[in-house]
């Protein structure tokens, strides 16, 4: 597999690919497509956890890297103090070997072997200050340190100072290969990490898909919608159901959002949910024999209570004003004019509005044939 970076939302994502097929022979779709996140977190978690166990050995190797650091310093600095001193010797040669009758060339060469003086002399400063803020030895103080940093694997791994070479060379070293194997369209990928020294270490991991029908659980899950839709929960309360028994979005997370449940829920034409259940109503007067409050109507309809209101604007229900809250009405149905209402609530949408081809004189609020 190939590793491509496709520019979403100008974030680049990297993806692993097998296009053999469509390189080699034709085919119309590659052979495996998946997100590297999950591929590279569970060989990122591995290969720390191999690590773990040599820290000790680690932090040795690092302190006596640092020793051997300190020594090939301690090297260039002897090599930078014997050049000068060399330039310094070499200038006091020529100072002493030009004649006196030459004073034009001795004060050059004066000018050049105090030049050279004071250049070594500068260098030893330098060298005397490395020495003292840079010993060559370890302190027990800096031992300590490594072990502790050693002893981090996993800080080490994440810290600002470790680049992205310094990751994958370390992977390189001790990694193989690694296997990567796709359940059909389905979120479940079979991963197996080759080591160098030949053992195998297998994981399933999860990576995320375009749909919701390719995750693997998704005929369980349709099924528990359908359960909890039955039962009158409402979306919000379905979606914290799903996460609560490990059911997962498609394109990673925790949870399904409502919309998604509600859209869901129409694609498999079932209701998305909820039995509406009215708040009571402010202290006032009550509805009387066959009355209704308006919300109390709806829910007994199962419909909203707009197209309650655009019902008794057609005529269809009557309603008379509460005394004592002339906003609020109250609506009359008996057992007769709730069957009739509900069975007006069956006939399909814009049978109200529409004339039949064959009845012109028919008026819209009266669709009865």
């Amino acid at each position: 597999m190939v590793v491509r970076y496709p520019t979403q939302h100008s974030h680049s994502l990297p993806e692993y690919l097998c296009s053999r097929d469509v390189t080699n022979y034709g085919a119309l779709r590659t052979c495996q497509l998946l997100n590297a996140a999950c591929v590279d977190a569970f060989v990122e978690a591995q290969v720390l956890a191999a690590l773990t166990p040599a820290a000790v050995e680690v932090s040795l190797q690092a302190a006596d890297q640092v020793v051997a650091e300190r020594a090939e310093l301690e090297e260039l600095w002897s090599q930078k103090l014997e050049r000068a001193e060399y330039e310094a010797d070499r200038a006091r040669c020529c100072y002493h070997l030009a004649e006196p009758e030459n004073r034009l060339v001795v004060r050059h060469l004066e000018k050049e072997w105090e030049s050279a003086l004071a250049a070594q002399q500068k260098l030893r400063e330098d060298h005397e200050c490395f020495t003292r803020t840079s010993p060559r030895v370890l302190t027990p103080a800096e031992r300590q340190t490594i072990t502790v940093l050693a002893s981090d694997i996993g800080g080490l791994w994440h810290a600002k100072t470790t680049t992205v070479t310094d990751r994958k060379e370390i992977v390189r070293a001790i990694v193989g290969k690694v296997i990567v194997a796709v359940t059909g369209t389905t979120e479940r990928v079979e991963a197996t990490i080759v080591w160098a020294g030949g053992s195998t270490t297998a994981g399933e991991l999860v990576r995320p898909v375009q749909r919701l029908s390719q995750l693997s659980y998704y005929p369980q899950m349709v099924d528990r919608l359908r359960e909890l839709a039955g039962q009158g929960v409402g979306a919000t309360r379905i979606a914290d159901r799903p996460e609560a028994e490990g059911y997962r979005p498609a394109k990673g997370g925790n949870r399904i959002n409502p919309t998604t449940i509600r859209n869901l829920m129409r694609q498999l034409g079932c209701p998305a949910g909820r039995v509406h259940r009215p708040r009571p109503a402010p202290p006032g007067e009550e509805p009387g024999l066959d009355e209704w409050w308006l919300k109390h109507l709806a829910a007994e309809l199962e419909m909203t209570t707009a197209t309650l209101y655009a019902w008794i604007n057609r005529g269809w229900i009557t309603t008379r004003r509460e005394s004592r809250w002339p906003h609020r009405l109250i609506a009359h149905a008996d057992q007769q004019e709730l069957a009739e209402l509900r069975e007006r609530r069956t006939r399909p949408p814009g049978c109200y509005s529409r004339r039949l081809w064959n009845e012109a004189d028919r008026t819209p609020a009266d669709p009865t044939p």
